[in-house]
């Protein structure tokens, strides 16, 4: 079924995300975005059919090609801490290389802080229940929030989900920041979600 229709969405909404993520790490972040934004772009102008699994092990299936999909979370940032309330976007390519897919998102809590990132992700589904664990990389900008020692953070996430018959997902997610000791200051932080996935 062709996505050529969603081509200019996917160019605005990725011209949003990397001028954002290009401010927020003075270029660096910025020009990762940009290439995993444009490599989303360009796959959803090839309109070519997902090829599904890529591996199956007793009815446990490690995703191939998908759907690109649009994620809005709602929870709580630096869980157990400060709780502060949270907000995330992301944006899933469903043009994998094998079985990891780039992914950027952007999230924002009500202390002013703000996180944006791009990493590699997987699917890992068993029935309609799909496990997705998310490796990333990425700027942050504390405002009023917790000190987390620094711009340059690392990002790891798990998220369980339910997959109805479109491909929509509902789902929670925990992640987990850190700047992996590269600054003299690693308190981390812990998030969760509630999200709700769209396909395109």
């Amino acid at each position: 079924m062709p996505r050529t229709p969603m081509t200019a969405l996917t160019i605005l909404l990725g011209g949003m995300a990397a001028g954002l993520l290009g401010g927020m790490t003075a270029g660096l972040l910025g020009g990762m975005t940009a290439g995993l934004l444009g490599g989303l772009a360009a796959g959803t102008a090839m309109a070519q059919e997902p090829a599904g699994v890529f591996a199956e092990f007793g009815g446990v299936e490690l995703r191939g090609q998908a759907p690109h999909y649009a994620e809005v979370g709602l929870g709580v940032f630096d869980l157990g801490e400060e709780d502060s309330a949270a907000g995330r976007i992301e944006l899933k390519g469903g043009n994998k290389l094998w079985f990891l897919g780039p992914a950027v998102g952007l999230l924002a809590n009500t202390d002013g802080g703000v996180f944006g990132y791009g990493g590699v992700y997987a699917d890992i589904a068993y029935g309609n229940f799909v496990l997705t664990p998310f490796f990333a990389l990425g700027g942050y900008a504390e405002g009023d929030g917790p000190d987390l020692g620094g711009t340059f953070q690392f990002r790891s996430s798990i998220a369980l989900s339910y997959e109805f018959s479109r491909k929509a997902r509902l789902g929670l997610s925990f992640a987990h920041i850190s700047n992996a000791g590269i600054y003299d200051d690693n308190p981390g932080a812990e998030e969760i979600y509630v999200f709700y996935s769209i396909p395109f």
